[in-house]
């Protein structure tokens, strides 16, 4: 078997801290979340922030607050400001009558979203009645 002349994983893992590969990284999930806006402009803010926009702490974990209905980014926040606002209390797309359950208009397809165990749990379907039964059978086997 040929052996390599150096370790591919150490080399993705130093690949990966490159600044222009970490910039590129960010933006993609940003982008994949649905974060709109000058994406340049705001990895900028983003990389020079110390302290949350709103209560002016010491951010240990950097968070994007902004619009979920939009996408559209307001300020790099701590935790508690971005759990606090009032866009991520309600969820009016919620179309099923059932918790976790709710049409993806883009995508064209019903959706369930659930946690479990640290795990996100994110399956779709073009049928109402299948992800109601992914989403009882779960209760049933799993107890979530």
């Amino acid at each position: 078997m040929y052996k390599m002349p150096f370790d591919m994983k150490q080399y993705k893992k130093q690949y990966r801290q490159l600044p222009n590969v970490k910039k590129s990284n960010t933006i993609y999930k940003w982008k994949h979340r649905g974060l709109i806006g000058d994406y340049e402009k705001i990895y900028n803010r983003y990389i020079n922030t110390t302290h949350c926009d709103l209560c002016n702490i010491l951010l240990n974990k950097k968070y994007m607050e902004h619009n979920h209905y939009t996408g559209e980014f307001r300020n790099i926040v701590c935790q508690t400001c971005n759990t606090n606002k009032s866009d991520r209390k309600k969820q009016t797309n919620n179309t099923s009558g059932y918790k976790n359950i709710y049409y993806h208009n883009t995508r064209k397809d019903w959706v369930y979203k659930k946690t479990f165990k640290g795990k996100c749990i994110c399956k779709y379907s073009k049928n109402k009645i299948d992800i109601l039964c992914i989403k009882f059978a779960g209760i049933i086997l799993f107890n979530y």
